[in-house]
């Protein structure tokens, strides 16, 4: 007979207790404390580090309570973060609290997280102080703001919060970082075509980021500048999305050929020109490197990265960078400084981590400017202080007329200028004017080919390459070459190309040769027999220079080597 009253009494109790829990109000009073908090008399306040205004988002900021006067002392506090209300999405006559980000603790010895308030920490020690610090993690994008609040204690019984000194709200920075793209312009409707200029000169030194920095000053490089000139709907990276290999490689180790194979075989499908620039290492990194892309009013976009190396999975770069202006004119200049980017694909902390891979993969966000972890090269760091890792220039050179309804050619020779002459070709003695027709570029009809019997030779021309200087595609990669040891082998591979004349017995431009590199290595690793490397018939590569316009030739010497054990 009492079965049934018990359990509805009981399921009564925690329906009451449910109700308590989420109806409940933070109470930040001093543990047994019989009074009321005092109006605030200004001798504590509350304060960020570093600003008051705003926040950036997902930024780490010292949170600090200190004296006004010199000579007040506190012995309890407690400061708490508190987002502000918003419609919830799935049911609008509903408020919900926005996240308003984390607060921690600086010390154990000073401070812990309040098992009273959501956000919150409290003192650990009701010892005499004049300041306290502790973390405030900022919210992610599009939190909105946020009011932080501070309780102080100068015994049980008297203790003050709220009020301007102890309450401080701030609200997102919305500004754009120097990396960011313009506002994407969708529906571009200029006719004309338009050559770019882009530089990456880097910055990222012992002088500008010494926290950590690689201790042997001739690892450190950057990768090839690679990137893509495109549509809207490509994407070869971008914040928020998942790594693809190529941009993996490119960020882990500064290997940028897979990335140009992905961007390559986007050629005619969202891609129209693949950017490539020399990366620098040493004494030259704060060397520019450039290259030339086109755009058009499908293609008015770019993309580009640098890796960094050493690093974990850090990059430098712009994704989806808008050069179609809203008044529908292509964009003069621009110059950027670069931030890093995590590819999310590996975890360590600092330049020379060891690799441990992230698994699941993350998404591509910013390398994160301020952290806990000491080890970091950007612990405690303020994003106001860092210095960028590289500057990128993009520089409009010329436009190509176009008729807007057929999008036919009325001529190159209707090019306008943008009053400033191209560098590289004043320096060389060439003239501005007309360029060919695409096809006669690649075609030498009056170059003799011994092996050819005279025949026209039209050079096979690399798709992907820039288009004022075409080169001819790579060659497979050679062999890895190193000592086998452990029967592994850790050396070098490489492979070569060449430079392709634009007009028939015409030389390379100078510009050309020193922008695009005709022989590339890079890192290997391979298995071997340490029996075999007792006997072994080695093979000589000698290279016959390519003359342009010919034929591939190569010649290999075998030399028998008989190791003597």
């Amino acid at each position: 007979m009492t079965a049934v009253p018990v359990k509805w009494l009981f399921m009564f109790l925690l329906i009451i207790a449910k109700y308590n829990v989420l109806s409940f109000r933070c109470d930040r009073r001093p543990y047994g404390t019989t009074t009321q908090s005092s109006p605030a008399d200004g001798r504590f306040k509350l304060q960020i580090v570093g600003t008051h205004i705003a926040y950036l988002p997902d930024q780490l900021y010292i949170v600090q309570i200190t004296e006004t006067d010199g000579m007040s002392r506190f012995t309890g506090f407690m400061i708490s973060a508190e987002g502000d209300l918003k419609p919830d999405p799935r049911n609008p006559r509903r408020m919900i609290t926005q996240y308003p980000g984390e607060i921690r603790p600086q010390s154990s010895n000073t401070a812990k997280f309040s098992d009273r308030c959501l956000y919150s920490v409290e003192h650990t020690v009701a010892s005499s102080k004049s300041s306290v610090e502790v973390y405030w993690q900022a919210p992610p994008s599009g939190s909105g703001c946020v009011t932080l609040r501070a309780m102080v204690a100068e015994s049980s019984n008297i203790w003050f919060e709220d009020g301007s000194p102890l309450t401080l709200r701030v609200c997102e920075d919305t500004r754009q970082p120097d990396d960011l793209s313009l506002q994407s312009n969708y529906n571009c409707q200029v006719c004309d075509e338009a050559k770019y200029e882009i530089s990456f000169t880097g910055i990222w030194s012992r002088n500008t980021h010494p926290r950590y920095y690689p201790e042997n000053d001739w690892v450190p490089r950057y990768s090839d500048l690679v990137g893509a000139s495109h549509t809207a709907d490509f994407i070869l990276w971008s914040p928020g999305t998942a790594a693809t290999d190529g941009l993996r490689q490119l960020a882990e180790h500064a290997n940028s050929s897979k990335l140009e194979e992905e961007i390559l075989g986007k050629v005619g499908d969202g891609v129209r020109t693949l950017i490539k620039g020399k990366g620098h290492s040493d004494l030259k990194m704060n060397i520019p490197t450039y290259a030339f892309f086109r755009s058009d009013k499908n293609n008015h976009m770019i993309s580009v990265a640098v890796g960094i190396y050493p690093s974990p999975d850090w990059f430098l770069g712009v994704a989806r960078f808008e050069l179609c202006q809203e008044d529908n004119t292509w964009l003069q200049e621009r110059e950027l400084n670069l931030f890093p980017w995590d590819a999310g694909t590996d975890s360590g902390v600092s330049y020379e981590s060891a690799n441990i891979e992230t698994f699941p993969q993350d998404a591509i966000t910013r390398v994160q400017t301020s952290s806990y972890d000491k080890n970091s090269p950007f612990y405690e760091m303020d994003m106001k202080d860092l210095h960028p890792f590289g500057r990128l220039g993009i520089k409009l050179v010329k436009t190509y007329h176009r008729d807007c309804e057929g999008a036919t050619d009325e001529g190159e020779g209707n090019e306008e200028s943008t009053g400033e002459e191209e560098k590289p070709e004043e320096e060389n003695g060439e003239s501005n004017g007309s360029e060919p027709e695409e096809p006669s570029r690649y075609q030498n009809p009056d170059l003799d080919s011994s092996e050819n019997g005279g025949s026209e030779i039209v050079p096979s021309v690399d798709p992907g390459s820039d288009e004022d200087c075409p080169m001819t595609p790579w060659q497979e990669w050679s062999k890895c070459e190193g000592i086998c040891e452990n029967n592994k082998i850790k050396g070098l591979k490489w492979r070569v190309r060449d430079h392709v004349p634009p007009h028939p017995h015409g030389d390379v431009p100078k510009f050309c040769k020193n922008r695009f590199e005709t022989f590339e290595n890079v890192e290997c690793e391979e298995e071997c027999s340490e029996d075999e490397e007792n006997d072994i018939t080695a093979e000589k590569r000698i290279m016959v220079p390519v003359v342009p316009g010919q034929s591939w030739s190569k010649k290999r010497e075998l030399n028998k080597v008989v190791q003597n054990i």
